[in-house]
């Protein structure tokens, strides 16, 4: 039985989670359900792509993927089941799944207008529980993708946002997660910083954010020798990220998603 994950923007504080889990128990007893988070900030579109993006890679081939961030709950978006990468996703059509068909190229999509697929009656506010938990168990009890429903040939895309070399010497970036521990995560991935501070033969630099100006990217959170000092490390999805060792970075910094987040070179 396939693995099933959930990134909704539900919160916890409420009953809708395990609703959809429960209803895809009861079409698949055995299916195995991850949490990959319910935190995601409500009808934020690009940061739930993001985080899903570097999440389900470490899922295994053949995993199911649900994404419900869904501010066009009841228009005239499409729900999707996709196949990507070896794995399954469902959600709308409202671009959550952009860093997917960035990463797959050669992905496949359909629209779900099977109604075998979804409940018996579909809440025009509730299509996580009525529309995809059901077409995700269903596709974790082995029904074939092809099933769905047509093909759905363009789904909508949003702005991915990446970091960039702006100008020379000076990448552009932002903050697009505030981790549980109140860490920053940037979207400016180590990867470009190496490239540009190799080719521009630079040996100093910069990390700027209105809250401040830091020098130098520590290893760990533990070599922060101040207690409330702005610090930057690499976290694990392998980009910049703010912290305050032993405190929450973004509310003593007043860090926030979308902040504007520069290296400068020199």
């Amino acid at each position: 039985m396939a693995v099933v994950t959930l990134t909704t923007d539900f919160g916890l504080e409420d009953g809708y989670t395990g609703v959809m889990k429960g209803v895809m128990l009861s079409i698949g007893p055995s299916v195995s359900i991850v949490d990959i988070t319910h935190n995601i900030r409500p009808q934020a579109i690009v940061q739930a792509a993001y985080i899903l993006g570097a999440a389900y890679p470490h899922f295994p081939e053949g995993s199911i993927h649900v994404c419900v961030v869904d501010p066009g709950v009841g228009s005239q978006r499409k729900p999707l089941a996709i196949r990507a990468g070896g794995r399954y996703f469902l959600g709308p059509d409202n671009g959550v799944f952009t860093r997917v068909f960035m990463r797959h190229p050669d992905f496949e999509a359909y629209e779900i207008t099977n109604r075998e697929r979804m409940a018996e009656r579909i809440s025009f506010t509730f299509h996580g529980r009525d529309i995809f938990a059901p077409s995700a168990a269903h596709l974790a009890c082995g029904a074939a993708l092809e099933t769905f429903g047509p093909r759905a040939p363009e789904p909508v895309r949003v702005d991915a946002d990446d970091a960039r070399l702006d100008t020379p010497g000076v990448i552009k970036g932002a903050i697009v997660y505030i981790d549980h521990y109140g860490n920053a995560i940037t979207n400016i991935d180590t990867r470009l910083f190496e490239t540009v501070m190799k080719e521009g033969s630079y040996d100093g630099y910069e990390v700027v954010h209105h809250a401040g100006r830091v020098s130098s990217i520590l290893r760990s959170y533990n070599e922060a020798a101040d207690m409330t000092a702005l610090c930057v490390t690499v976290g694990s999805w392998n980009t910049l990220e703010f912290f305050t060792r032993l405190g929450h970075a973004a509310n003593i910094h007043g860090l926030c998603v979308n902040d504007q987040v520069q290296v400068r070179f020199s």
